[in-house]
């Protein structure tokens, strides 16, 4: 009775701020909450016209028809492959520039290094994906340049390449988010005592050692937590790369369940097999999120819970 009483205090004596509060909470409401309500659609035969009250129900039949679909295997293959790859790949280069970054001892060349490896981030993706069509395309710098090299003697077709699609995405991907991504790494070096490395250099260690032995260990905990959280994003992963990137000749490895989703909810107006989808898409991340975090929290002792 007692806490009932403080808790009504404390109200009282800050109503101002609860009412300043209403108008903002009542707007997160109607556009993070109320259009969960949409996801009905999933299971009706939803039409635009009949709306969402006069279109018939249809129960599971659009997950039914994704998950029996032989292509639904090729789109879970290319978007999990490539999701890992990024993060993999993402994760190793983040890390291995942000100790670079730290183990600089000019100042100046430190920021500078860092401000050049976050411009990237601040790109747009279809101005990124026009810089490697550039790069890469038949007329491109990179067939020039083995061109008068001697090395090839045509122009090699590199992004009507199968076999190269996935590797072309992951190092766009990478040299695109490389930079703000190390920036967490950054902080968590920083917030290692610098006693420890005093006490390792008093003890003969060298620099590669510290490193080993410090540095790494030091991270893990952060590398851990990131790439738990990133385990929920393997099947949400790419949509504006594949869009932007793929061609007629890599159809069969790029096309991702994001892009599939888009082409057959916009282009084919097939709006609740879209949405069933993306119903499949969120509960398969839940499902990855909590089996990782338990791995994680059974093996490292480290966990987002």
């Amino acid at each position: 009775m007692q806490r009932r009483s403080s808790v009504w205090k404390r109200f009282k004596q800050q109503y101002r701020l609860h009412l300043v509060m209403i108008p903002m909470a009542l707007w997160a409401i109607v556009i993070t909450f109320v259009p969960i309500l949409g996801n009905v659609i999933a299971f009706q035969d939803y039409s635009i016209g009949k709306g969402v009250l006069g279109s018939p129900w249809v129960g599971l039949k659009h997950f039914q028809d994704f998950l029996l679909n032989p292509y639904t295997l090729q789109l879970l293959r290319n978007t999990f492959i490539m999701s890992v790859m990024g993060l993999i790949f993402g994760t190793i280069c983040a890390v291995i520039l942000a100790i670079l970054i730290n183990e600089l001892r000019s100042r100046f060349f430190q920021r500078a290094v860092q401000t050049i490896s976050y411009i990237p981030y601040f790109i747009s993706m279809a101005v990124c994906a026009n810089v490697f069509l550039e790069l890469l395309g038949r007329r491109g710098m990179v067939n020039t340049f083995f061109q008068e090299i001697g090395l090839f003697e045509e122009a090699y077709p590199f992004l009507e390449k199968e076999e190269l699609f996935w590797i072309i995405m992951t190092i766009q991907l990478t040299w695109k988010n490389v930079g703000w991504n190390a920036i967490i790494y950054i902080a968590a070096i920083v917030g290692i005592s610098d006693e420890v490395y005093e006490a390792a250099m008093m003890d003969g260690a060298g620099r590669f050692a510290r490193i080993w032995h410090i540095t790494i260990p030091g991270i893990l905990p952060t590398m851990i937590i990131l790439l738990i959280m990133d385990s929920a994003k393997v099947l949400n992963g790419g949509m504006e790369q594949q869009l932007l990137m793929y061609n007629p000749s890599v159809m069969d490895v790029a096309e991702v369940i994001n892009t599939y989703v888009y082409k057959r909810g916009m282009g084919n107006a097939e709006y609740s097999f879209s949405t069933a989808v993306s119903m499949f898409q969120s509960l398969v991340s839940i499902i990855l999120l909590v089996t990782v975090n338990k791995i994680a929290k059974k093996t490292t002792e480290v966990a987002l819970w």
